[in-house]
């Protein structure tokens, strides 16, 4: 996977069990795809195709730079499992700010809870356009080792991107 150097975006996790008790704490640098490099060029500079929302959503599949959303296998059915929407406004990015010399943009901080079943394993998060596969695929992360997320247990996720 090749890296942007323009764009430094890092995404946290959090695993916690049913109590809150943090199990696992990680961060990694995530991979901007194809048609997130094409649709922010397009909406930015071409004031065309802008996402109305964001979604960040998980998934047991590893995911490459020319992958699309409609290519993804493996996304959770049950047990509580849903895309988690990052609105395009300040609420979805309360924060703006400059950090070390360049801005960036932080989320809020989504949180995906099992509930009547484990969901999982997965390996991937991702950023969408859509709560479905009809929209565009931004940016994901894969794992360095599969996590389920047990009955009552949490995942909870943000990310931030740079531009430098």
């Amino acid at each position: 996977m090749k890296k942007h150097d323009w764009y430094h975006s890092i995404w946290e996790f959090e695993l916690r069990d049913k109590n809150g008790k943090l199990i696992d704490k990680w961060s990694q640098r995530n991979a901007l795809v194809d048609q997130g490099e094409n649709n922010i060029l397009d909406s930015y500079f071409r004031g065309l195709n802008a996402p109305i929302e964001f979604y960040l959503r998980l998934c047991n599949d590893t995911l490459d730079e020319g992958d699309q959303l409609n290519t993804i296998v493996g996304e959770p059915t049950a047990n509580g499992y849903a895309a988690q929407l990052i609105e395009r406004s300040d609420v979805g990015f309360p924060t703006i700010e400059l950090h070390e010399g360049d801005y960036r943009i932080i989320s809020k901080q989504v949180t995906f809870t099992a509930t009547g079943g484990d969901i999982g394993p997965v390996n991937t998060g991702y950023l969408a356009t859509t709560s479905t596969n009809l929209g565009k695929l931004i940016a994901f992360v894969n794992f360095d080792v599969p996590r389920t997320i047990l009955n009552g247990s949490s995942l909870l996720a943000k990310f931030q991107v740079k531009l430098q």
